[in-house]
Parts: structure tokens; sequence; C-alpha cells
């Protein structure tokens, strides 16, 4: 194995090698995530020259990224990690109630909590990002989820292009996927793609009383199947497919067995891996990869007059690793080389939700007046640049067991509907054994064995009030971002969360007296016992303690005359040519509870618009 990784390392080192003196391509793609690096890939697979940018480096065949569940592992790494620190309101002592708030001491260490030691630095909520081939699509969970086949159709609707109606974006799933769980010839899901899905055994059910009475309870509230149903039974629930194509016009509620970007023996599936397969092809595709190459700027044609359109030509760049000021190894003294590329047809951006609207105002692309504070010369004034910062907020309920339970799961999940839900679902819900509460520099907290944890991610919010917005017009500072938790529609939201939440919490009081897990006592978010803790109570501890960890929408796509909007139906910025944005912020709202797969399958439907394409 250890050959074998060191010989696909050598043939990368080479092909950087032979490629390094070419600095013309026909497209330039910046970032190697879910969004650019499966477009440059394609692109180079249908003939045309890329070069892909990306600012980390390739641990692709790295244990702690191969195995999903070492996710917290990777999502730790310094080689990997950018740490960005985020704010959830515009009210300081607001913020200082968050429990795993993060500071920078005097002696440079990073303290989390509420009480830091003196003279310490606010540094607010960590937000980690993954610097590395493959992008975020290396250090998450690997979750793989297809939103409701509304959220596709409101999309198609407000662009006023079909192409985006549920019904073909299911066409360009089954081009990506090569699905492992489901029959060869399953309709609706795709079997000879690039990206590997797949759902985890059922054998932890067996000879696991703790494991069945868990998902026994869920199925009894949730219309499941009531009774003692038998193990087969069991196992079927929880293998349910949560990317079946009917289920927008049958029940998209209920129990379903989760599914991953992971491969028929359960690694990783990233692409990172089709980055590699296609620039070790014997075709020999032209295709480019420069790792630790962070874009700096975007380059513009030269223009006769004020009304000509401007035109991207290429990117510059610098190289050298822990080029951002994001990444923990960063440091000031080096100095990393700087170069350009020229595009001769497109450049395109898929730095992410905070790097790509950072990109684009440093190259004059986004609000004027902010521009103008940076002496900025403005390009093309949008708006809408680093405007409608949205998220999915998470919370939990943990508790401490009366003995350690047996494995709970984290093979299945539980859709809900609550009474503040707009759409078919607004509820994704899973158990595990342990204590999970966000993120935070050494997370997740080591609680014991008798742990347990009902994770919750609300989707559909209606809030859109968070922005990112430059801190200064240095490339390497991050941006300052603020998601303004709770702005819009918060009472709403609270009270989703708190059905939610009560859901669980009826789970818990319904388990078979006779296992011994009770009594419960709650960790999250009512410290002791849920009995002597209100709703209102229950909603201001989730209030403030809730976080976010799939941000979307700072460039987002729509209606081409709306003043908000960035890029339009075919991922073109607005106002100039040969730029394309294609990453997770042109989602106008969060797609489902992951966007990891939504934004795999933009990736190939950006390839489809760029090369006339139909998938």
């Amino acid at each position: 194995m250890l050959w074998i990784i060191r010989k696909a390392t050598l043939a990368l080192v080479a092909l950087y090698a032979v490629r390094a003196g070419c600095q013309q391509y026909d497209y330039i793609v910046v970032g190697s995530g879910p969004g650019g690096g499966p477009l440059a890939a394609d692109l180079a697979r249908a003939g045309q020259s890329v070069l892909l940018l990306e600012a980390g480096s390739d641990l692709t065949n790295d244990p702690e990224y191969v195995d999903p569940f070492l996710a917290t592992v990777a999502d730790n790494d310094a080689r990997s990690r950018w740490d960005f620190f985020v704010k959830h309101s515009d009210d300081p002592a607001r913020e200082l109630k968050y429990e795993h708030l993060t500071w920078r001491t005097t002696n440079g260490s990073l303290y989390v909590g509420l009480n830091p030691p003196a003279g310490s630095k606010e540094l607010g909520v960590w937000y980690p990002r993954a610097a590395v081939l493959g992008g975020c699509a290396m250090h998450n969970a690997a979750f793989f989820e297809m939103p409701t086949d509304d959220y596709w159709d409101d999309l198609a609707d407000i662009t006023d292009d079909d192409s985006w109606r549920s019904a073909n974006i299911r066409k360009v799933f089954t081009s990506i996927e090569n699905c492992h769980y489901e029959p060869n010839g399953t309709a609706g899901h795709g079997f000879k793609g690039w990206l590997d899905s797949n759902q985890g055994p059922d054998t932890w059910l067996d000879n696991n009383t703790d494991g069945a009475a868990l998902l026994q309870t869920f199925a009894s509230l949730t219309n499941e199947g009531r009774g003692d149903l038998s193990l087969a039974q069991l196992k079927a629930i929880s293998k349910k497919d949560m990317n079946a194509a009917n289920l927008s016009t049958t029940n998209p509620l209920g129990i379903f067995g989760l599914v991953f970007h992971t491969d028929a023996q359960g690694n990783r599936a990233s692409p990172a891996n089709y980055i590699l397969k296609t620039l070790q092809d014997p075709a020999k595709y032209p295709l480019t990869v420069q790792l630790n190459a962070l874009a700096t700027k975007i380059n513009w044609a030269p223009r006769s007059s004020s009304g000509q359109t401007p035109v991207a030509t290429g990117v510059s760049y610098v190289v050298g690793q822990s080029a951002y000021q994001a990444d923990p190894r960063y440091d000031a003294t080096k100095k990393p080389v700087q170069r350009q590329a020229t595009a001769r047809k497109e450049v395109i951006i898929a730095g992410g939700v905070f790097n790509t609207p950072q990109l684009l105002k440093l190259s004059g692309v986004g609000p004027a007046a902010e521009l103008n504070k940076f002496k900025i010369p403005v390009v093309a004034n949008l708006p809408g640049v680093g405007k409608n910062l949205r998220d999915n907020y998470e919370t939990s309920v943990i508790s401490q067991a009366a003995r350690a339970p047996g494995n709970l799961g984290w093979a299945y999940e539980i859709y809900l509907k609550t009474s503040q839900s707009q759409g078919p679902r607004d509820i994704f819900m899973w158990a595990f054994n342990g204590g999970f509460q966000g993120f935070w520099p050494g997370f997740p907290p080591n609680l014991g064995p008798n742990a347990t944890t009902f994770s919750i991610v609300h989707m559909g919010s209606e809030n859109a009030a968070g922005d990112v917005k430059l801190r200064s017009a240095d490339p390497t500072e991050p941006p300052e971002i603020n998601f303004r938790y709770f702005s819009q529609g918060g009472a709403q939201d609270l009270q989703a969360m708190l059905e939610a939440v009560n859901f669980a919490e009826k789970v818990k009081n319904k388990l078979p007296a006779n296992l011994g897990l009770a009594p419960f006592q709650e960790v999250f978010p009512c410290p002791g016992s849920p009995s002597n803790c209100t709703d209102a109570v229950k909603k201001e501890n989730i209030k403030l303690q809730a976080w976010s960890h799939h941000a979307t929408g700072t460039c987002a796509m729509g209606d081409v005359d709306d003043d908000m909007t960035v890029v339009d139906s075919a991922f073109r910025v607005k106002g100039v040519k040969g730029l394309r944005v294609v990453d997770g912020s042109i989602f106008p709202k969060p797609p489902g509870a992951f966007p990891v797969l939504s934004t795999f399958i933009l990736s190939r439907k950006a390839a489809g618009a760029i090369l006339n394409r139909s998938y």
C-alpha cells in the first residue's frame, strides 16, 4: 500500500515538474473542492487545457482523510486547516455568552471558553475550512444528501431556467454517481460515475439491545412501525434510501439510512480522487495542478473605454505553503513566489463561500462603497457579492445515561417536519454515542462512555442577514464574517428547533425502562433534567449556543435583474465576461441539510454549461 501511495505521489510531482513553465491555459480554476475540482477534471477530459490552483497540499492517501470516521481529527489537523473566526451577531455581549468562544492568549495559544486568561484577545467562533486537494470534502463527515425536488424547482423558477428543474438535476446526479448500496440499475441512481456513494453495514444492530431499542422507539414515534419489530424489519428501516428518486412524491419524512460519499470499502471518495485519476490517466488529459497556490487577484483585459465590458484574462497567485493567514502555520517572514497565469477562454472561481467573495472584491467585483474604502478600482459594482450569507442552524440534546449504552448507530437519520416548516421537511436528526455541540479548536469533548447525543440540523431558515466583508486589501488576510443568527425569522427558527429538541427528549423518555439507561442527566440544553427547564429557557440556550458549518449564498444565483444576485443560471458573473463562480456560494439558500452533494452536482452542471453538453 505504501508503495502505491509513493508511486502516486511521485507521478503527481512529475506532472507538476513537466508543466511548471506553462502559464497559458484554456481555463483557470481556483479551488479544488466539490465545485472546482471535478469541474477542472471534466474540462480536461473534454480536451481543454486547465490550470487548477489549490492553496493547500495533497493528503488524499493520508489515513486521517481516507477514513471519514476520523473527520474530527482531520478538522483539527494543522496541515489542512484554515481557522476562520466568525461572529454570530452584532452584539458583543451576546458573543461573550457563547460557551466555545475562542481567544488568543498572551503566549500565543488558543483558549476556548467563557473565562479567558488576562490579556487574551477575542478571536470569535471557530469555523474551520479545509485547504487541501479536494477541499472541504476531505474533512467532512461525508454525509451525501440530495435536497427534495422543490429546492431545484424553486431555483428553476427564480432563474427562469428549466435546466434547473429537479427532473434534469436527477440526470446530472446519475451522471456523476457510482452507487454501491442500491442494486445496479435502480432508477434515479448512477452506477458509472466518478463519485462513489455508499451506506454502512447493518451489522451494528446484531446483538445490540440498546441500538435496536432506540431505533424501535424512533420508528414508533415516526409511524415507521409500532410494536416489536423484528431485527430484519429494523435493518430494513435503517437502510431506506435517503436519496431515492421518488421521495418528494411519496414520504420524505421518517427514518432513512445515512449515505456517505465513500467507496465500496468505506473509504472517502472526494474530488481529489477524481483529480488524481485524471492526472494519471494514460490519455494524458491536459490538466495541470498547482498546489500551495493562493489566488490573489483576477486579471482583466485593458479597456479602451469605461463603457466596455470588462473581460477576465487570468489570475495572479502566490506559491508557497501556508501563504494565507488563516493557516495556523502562517509565517509572515516567509515570502511566497508570485506568479501569473492567462486563460484563453475563462476564469472559474471555486474558492468557497468565504474566499470566493473575498477574491472577487479584491479584484474589483463587489459593492462599490466597500471597494472604494480599500482603494480597490471598481470593475463591476455588484452589491450582492458577500451578502446573503446563510447557513443551517444546528443544536443538540446531550445527556449522560445511567450506564454506558451500546452502539447507538451513526447509521441512520430522521427527517421531521415542525409546525414552522415551509417545505416538505425542516429537521435532520441523528443519534450517536458521545458528546457533540459544535466546532472549536480541539473538539469534540470527551464526556465519557455514558454520553449520548441527538444532533439536530434545522433546514429552511429565512435568515439572509449574514455577510462577508473585507478587512483590508491584503489577499492573505481573512475577511470579516458575521452570520447574524436569528436576525430574520428568528422566532420561527427557534420554535422549530425547540420542537426538534422536545422530540429528542420524548425519544429518551420512551426508551424501555428495563434497559437501565434511565435516568438521563441532561448536559444540554437543560443541564440536569428537562423537567426543570421551560420552553423559554430551552429557546434561549439554543439561541446562544447554536452553531453552523455549511455556509452558502454569498454569490447568489438568481434573477439577473435582481441587484443582489451575482451570477446567472449558467454561473456567469454579471457585468463582466470570461468569469464564472462554481461553488456553494451560488446557492441562494442552503440545499437540504448538507450541501456537498448539491455542490458536486452543480460542478457537473457547470461543465455542461461551459462545454454546451447535457448530462
